[in-house]
């Protein structure tokens, strides 16, 4: 299952974790706005994943082939592509793909990553370092989507909240405009977290060891 179809496990997982993802948001949309589940929703996040699994499978391979240690420095390298490269590609194509699936125009689909993309990578900044330094130092590289997925399967109930009801906590312009320039100040701190809390997974690690 991780040798011989290693790409279509890991494509197909990412698939059915945004699934899986989205159906808990749904549940608290359910429970909260009294919304029904909507399953042809549920069929465009499966949908995505399928489009974003591929990328994601052929960047971790060539990155693992270009970067093959697991050494601390090669970590942060690692996490530093990561963050620059793959995290705003998932969620550029999370955002474009969904769109269109759902029947959005171009110039709709434009409109929404203008509004949450910022937003949206940075949280992801805060959440990923940590994570993947754990995922860059120690696991097999062949169980580094798997790795991902499920901790993107959490990361996708946030994702698909931002993306599903943003426009509940936006439809107020001065809300929207708040948010907008809150982003664009708080930008350069988030990124400081972001490698300071990589570098404090560092030194834990060299305490430990």
């Amino acid at each position: 299952m991780f040798g011989k179809y290693l790409a279509v496990t890991n494509i197909v997982g990412s698939g059915l974790l945004l699934v899986a993802g989205d159906a808990v948001t749904q549940q608290y949309e359910r429970a909260v706005h009294k919304r029904l589940f909507d399953f042809h929703r549920s069929g465009c996040m499966f949908l995505t994943g399928l489009a974003v699994g591929p990328v994601q499978h052929a960047f971790y391979s060539h990155l693992d082939v270009y970067l093959p240690d697991s050494k601390r420095i090669t970590a942060v390298k690692k996490i530093f592509f990561d963050q620059m490269f793959m995290s705003p590609t998932y969620i550029f194509l999370f955002f474009y793909v969904s769109s269109l699936l759902e029947g959005k125009t171009i110039k709709e689909s434009n409109a929404e990553i203008r509004e949450k993309f910022l937003y949206t990578w940075m949280i992801d900044c805060l959440i990923w370092p940590a994570v993947q330094y754990l995922n860059f130092r120690f696991l097999n590289p062949r169980h580094r989507v798997v790795f991902i997925n499920v901790t993107n399967c959490m990361y996708i109930v946030l994702l698909s909240y931002i993306k599903h009801d943003w426009a509940l906590h936006t439809q107020n312009p001065e809300i929207k405009a708040k948010i907008r320039l809150e982003s664009i100040h708080r930008c350069p701190s988030i990124i400081d977290f972001h490698f300071k809390s990589t570098l404090t997974m560092i030194e834990i690690n060299t305490f430990v060891t």
